[in-house]
C-alpha cells in the first residue's frame, strides 16, 4: 500500500472551489483594524496576543469527559474556531496584534493534504497580522507531489512556500532569510524581513527571524536557493529602520525559542534557564532594539522577561496563546511613548471548551503525564526524563482535572467564549476532504499508548528504526545491516485503541523519501558520539546496541551488532534511514556525500518513489513483536548519564592542587 498525500493544488479546485487555492491576495500594511478601549483619554493598551508551532493542527482535541451531574459529554481542547472565540472576546476589550512564530503547516493530514493551504485559510479568517517563517515551512518542498526537488529539474525547492505567502492576507516575515544568489533578503512575494502595520492609530513595527538550525532541521535539498544569516545583526538592522520610520514599537515574531516551567512570575527566569534557553540568549543582545518577542520552535512555554524586553510562547499544536499587554501614552504633542512599568505580561492562556479549575488538584490519578507541550517521557523514562515530566506545566484543559468537576463554558474578558462561524467555514472544506483518508482503519490494535521521546531512547523509536530496517530490507531486496530513526523525525504518540491511518500520519507527518546508506563502522562510532554529546533528537538504532562511558574528560563510544559482534571500522554497513538524514541532517553532516555528490555517490541510494511512512505502516501490519504492547524492549543506547552527556576532567585532589600552589 503507498499513498502519497501531497496533491498538486490545482487539482483540489473542482473539490473545494478557490478556498483550496486562493488567489494571490493584497499584502496590506494595516489588515482590518480595531477599534481601541482607552482606560484614559491619552493612554492605549495594545494586546500582542502569539501562536507557534501549529504544526497543522487546525481542528480541535475531543476529550470525553463525565461532569459532576454524572453525564459524560466531549470537551473541546485547542482548534482554531476555539481559539478565534478567545480573541473576539479580547477584540472587543482593546486592539490586539495577532502573530505567529513559525511552523504553522507541516503534521497533520487535514494541512497536508492542501501544501498548508487549509491552516493559511483559518488564519485569514482569524485576522493575523504576521507570522514567521519556520524550519519546517520548507518541508514541502516544490509544488505539487514531491517533497525535494528532483535532481536535474527545473522543481523549485521552495515553490509550496512561495505558494502559501501568496494566497496570505498577512505577510510572511523573515530578516534573515537570504537568496544565496545576491546575499540580501528574499525577493519572494509577501515574504519581507519586517513590514508596519496601523492599529489603535498606532504605527507598530514587526520583524521576523528564523532559527539559524534551519539546515540541520529540515531538508537540506530544500534549501539549495537560500542562506540561513545569524538573527541578531539582522534584527538589529530592521529594528533601526523601522525607528527611523517612527514606528511607536518594535516586535520580534521568532521561530526561536526556550523551555519554562514555572509562570508565576515573569520577572523570575530562573526556570528557564536549562539547554533550551536560545531566545533568552538572543533576546540579552537585543535589549534597547526590540520591545517584546513571540517565540517559538521549542514546543514549549515561555512568559517571562530577558532583561526588559518580554517574551511569550505558547507550546504547540493550538492548545494555547501568549499574551503581552503594552501600554502607550499619548503626550499633549501628539507623540506616542511605550511605558514600559505597566506592560503585563500573562501567562500562557490554554485554549479549552470549559472554565478551567485556577490550579491543578494536589494529586491526579495515576495516567500518563499531560504537558501543555504534549511532550510525553518514554515508557520508561530515565532519571532526567521523569524530572523533566514533573517539572513540566501541567494542562487543566485534560481530563483528569475536569472528571467530576461541573463544566461550565469557558469565559474570557469576562464573556463567553464562542467559536468563530467564519473559521469553522474556512476549515470545512479541507476537513472533508481529508476524512475519507484519515478514519481508513490500519488493522492494528494497540492495548496502550506507544510513546515517543525526542531526547532519549523512546519504545516508539525502536519500533520504527525496527520497522524501517524490515521494510529497506524488503525493498532492497536483500539484508539491510542497521537502520537509525532520529527523534526529531517522530511528531506524535500511537494512542491505545484502533489505529487509523490519521494517527500513523501524525506519528511521521513528513514526506521522508527511503534512503539506504553505506557507512564505514567508524563513521557509525562517529556519528553516535555526537549523538550522544548532543542535544538534538536522539538517534535509535536497530540491529545494533551504543554503548558510552567518560574515561578522564574523553568520551568513548562502543558500537555493536544486536548478537553482540564489535562494529568493524574500516567495515562498510548498510544503513537504512530517512532522505532528511542522507542529506545531512542532524548530525550526519559531513558522515554522508555532499548533495552534489549524491547522485554520482556508490554509497547513497535514494528511493525516491518509497515514502518511508508509507513503507513502514505496511510493516507495522505485518508485525507481531512485542514493542506493540508500548512497553519498551531492552536499551540499545547505554549512557552514564542522560544526553548530552559531558564527560568533565577529574578534579586535582588536594595534594595535587597544593603543590600547583606551590609553583
Amino acid at each position: 500500500m503507498r499513498f502519497t498525500h501531497r496533491l498538486c493544488i490545482s487539482l483540489l479546485i473542482p473539490l473545494l472551489g478557490v478556498v483550496a487555492c486562493p488567489a494571490p491576495a493584497p499584502q496590506p500594511d494595516s489588515p482590518p483594524t480595531t477599534q481601541a478601549v482607552a482606560t484614559s483619554p491619552s493612554e492605549l493598551v495594545i494586546s500582542i496576543v502569539g501562536t507557534s508551532d501549529l504544526h497543522g493542527y487546525v481542528e480541535p482535541r475531543k476529550l470525553q469527559v463525565r461532569g459532576a451531574d454524572g453525564q459524560q459529554r466531549t470537551v473541546q481542547r485547542g482548534g482554531l474556531a476555539l481559539l478565534s472565540g478567545y480573541l473576539d472576546n479580547l477584540r472587543a476589550r482593546q486592539p490586539v496584534l495577532l502573530l505567529d512564530g513559525g511552523d504553522m503547516f507541516q503534521g497533520t493530514i487535514v494541512s497536508n493534504m492542501s501544501e498548508g493551504h487549509a491552516v493559511v485559510a483559518a488564519y485569514n479568517a482569524l485576522g493575523y497580522h504576521a507570522a514567521a517563517v519556520g524550519n519546517h515551512e520548507f518541508d514541502y518542498g516544490p509544488a505539487g507531489p514531491r517533497s525535494v526537488p528532483k535532481a536535474g529539474s527545473a522543481d523549485d525547492p521552495t515553490g509550496a512556500l512561495k505558494a502559501l505567502a501568496k494566497a496570505a492576507r498577512f505577510p510572511f516575515l523573515s530578516a534573515n532569510l537570504l537568496d544565496k544568489a545576491t546575499g540580501q533578503p528574499v525577493a519572494w512575494p509577501n515574504v519581507y524581513p519586517s513590514r508596519i502595520v496601523e492599529l489603535g492609530g498606532l504605527r507598530v513595527g514587526i520583524i521576523g527571524a528564523l532559527t539559524e538550525d534551519t539546515p540541520r532541521t529540515t531538508n537540506s535539498l530544500n534549501l539549495r536557493d537560500v542562506i540561513i544569516a545569524p538573527i541578531v545583526p539582522a534584527v538589529r538592522r530592521e529594528a533601526e529602520q523601522l525607528r527611523q520610520k517612527g514606528v511607536a514599537a518594535v516586535i520580534l515574531t521568532i521561530h526561536e525559542g526556550a523551555n519554562c516551567s514555572a509562570f508565576d512570575n515573569p520577572r523570575d527566569a530562573s526556570s528557564c534557564r536549562n539547554n533550551d534557553e536560545r531566545i533568552f540568549r538572543i533576546a540579552d543582545q537585543l535589549q534597547g532594539v526590540v520591545d517584546a518577542i513571540v517565540g517559538g520552535h521549542s514546543h514549549a512555554g515561555v512568559a517571562h522577561y530577558a532583561g526588559e524586553v518580554p517574551i511569550v510562547q505558547a507550546f504547540s499544536y493550538g492548545v494555547a496563546f501568549g499574551r503581552i499587554d503594552l501600554s502607550f501614552q499619548r503626550s499633549a504633542d501628539g507623540s506616542v511613548q511605550l511605558n514600559r512599568t505597566k506592560t503585563q505580561v500573562h501567562p500562557p492562556i490554554e485554549v479549552c471548551e470549559v472554565a478551567l479549575p485556577s490550579s491543578l488538584p494536589k494529586s491526579l490519578p495515576d495516567a500518563p503525564t499531560a504537558s501543555l507541550s504534549e511532550s510525553a517521557a518514554s515508557g520508561k523514562p530515565d532519571a532526567q526524563a521523569a524530572s523533566a515530566a514533573r517539572r513540566a506545566p501541567q494542562a487543566r484543559c485534560d481530563v483528569r482535572v475536569l472528571e467530576g468537576s461541573e463544566l461550565r463554558p469557558a469565559e474570557y474578558e469576562g464573556r463567553p467564549v464562542v467559536p468563530n462561524q467564519a473559521v469553522t467555514a474556512a476549515l470545512t472544506p479541507f476537513v472533508e476532504r481529508a476524512m475519507v483518508r484519515a478514519n481508513m482503519p490500519v488493522g492494528v490494535t494497540l492495548s496502550q499508548r506507544v510513546r515517543r521521546n525526542f531526547r532519549n531512547e523512546s519504545v516508539l523509536g525502536q519500533l520504527l528504526a525496527d520497522l524501517m530496517r524490515s521494510g529497506a530490507s524488503r525493498v532492497v531486496g536483500q539484508p539491510v545491516d542497521l537502520a537509525v530513526q532520529n527523534g526529531g523525525g517522530l511528531r506524535n504518540d500511537l494512542p491505545a485503541g484502533s489505529l487509523v491511518y490519521t494517527h500513523v500520519f501524525e506519528v511521521m507527518p513528513f514526506d521522508n523519501r527511503l534512503a539506504v546508506v553505506r557507512m564505514t563502522g567508524a563513521q557509525l562510532i562517529e556519528l553516535f558520539r555526537r549523538n550522544v554529546a548532543g542535544s538534538h533528537g536522539v538517534l535509535v538504532p536497530s540491529g545494533m546496541r551504543v554503548s558510552a562511558r567518560c574515561n578522564g574528560g574523553n568520551l568513548e563510544v562502543v558500537v555493536q551488532r544486536e548478537n553482540g559482534e564489535a562494529i568493524v571500522p574500516d567495515r562498510a554497513y548498510a544503513v537504512a534511514l530517512s532522505d532528511f538524514l542522507a542529506s545531512g541532517g542532524d548530525n550526519f553532516g559531513g558522515l554522508v556525500p555532499k548533495q552534489e555528490e549524491q547522485a554520482t555517490s556508490p554509497n547513497i541510494t535514494m528511493y525516491d518513489d518509497v515514502v518511508l511512512r508509507d513503507l513502514v505502516l505496511e510493516e507495522l501490519q505485518r508485525y507481531r513483536g512485542p514493542l506493540l504492547s508500548g512497553e519498551m524492549g531492552p536499551p540499545r543506547l547505554q549512557l552514564p548519564t542522560a544526553r548530552p552527556v559531558r564527560c568533565a576532567l577529574p578534579a586535582p585532589d588536594a595534594a595535587a592542587g597544593a603543590a600547583a600552589g606551590a609553583h
